[in-house]
């Protein structure tokens, strides 16, 4: 289970460096509203989607993304991150939006940088744990 949600972090966090890539190339040649973009390209998180929805409803941005960002099962580090980006999203002119997007690449790189290294170092120890456990049970029941 460890060992999966190593991977699952990976997942996300390259998933939200897609959709930032998306998101800034979308503001900088079609300057569409926040909503829309997340609608376009929020499809691969599963907290993106759920803000595009929400936003039918007519509430506000940061509440949705927080909310989303609370309920994705991510860490606490990866949920800090999301909440900064989501905090300066649609809150300046297109050039600012364009610099945050481009800031919180660079640092949604680094931190899928470093969940990479951490899956590297404790994926595999992990599953040998979980098989040297399970023969241990069934020596055990034996």
């Amino acid at each position: 289970m460890e060992s999966h949600r190593l991977t699952l972090r990976v997942e996300q966090l390259e998933k939200f460096l897609k959709f930032l890539s998306a998101a800034q190339t979308e503001i900088r040649f079609s300057a569409l509203p926040v909503d829309q973009i997340v609608k376009r390209h929020g499809n691969g998180l599963p907290f993106l989607k759920a803000c595009g929805a929400c936003f039918e409803n007519g509430m506000d941005f940061f509440t949705v993304w927080q909310d989303g960002v609370d309920r994705s099962g991510m860490s606490d580090k990866d949920k800090d991150l999301l909440n900064g980006f989501g905090r300066g999203f649609g809150t300046s002119d297109t050039e600012g939006q364009i610099s945050h997007c481009s800031l919180y690449y660079e640092l949604t790189s680094l931190s899928l940088k470093e969940a990479k290294e951490e899956k590297d170092r404790k994926s595999k120890l992990y599953q040998m744990f979980g098989i040297f456990s399970g023969m241990a049970a069934a020596l055990l029941l034996c």
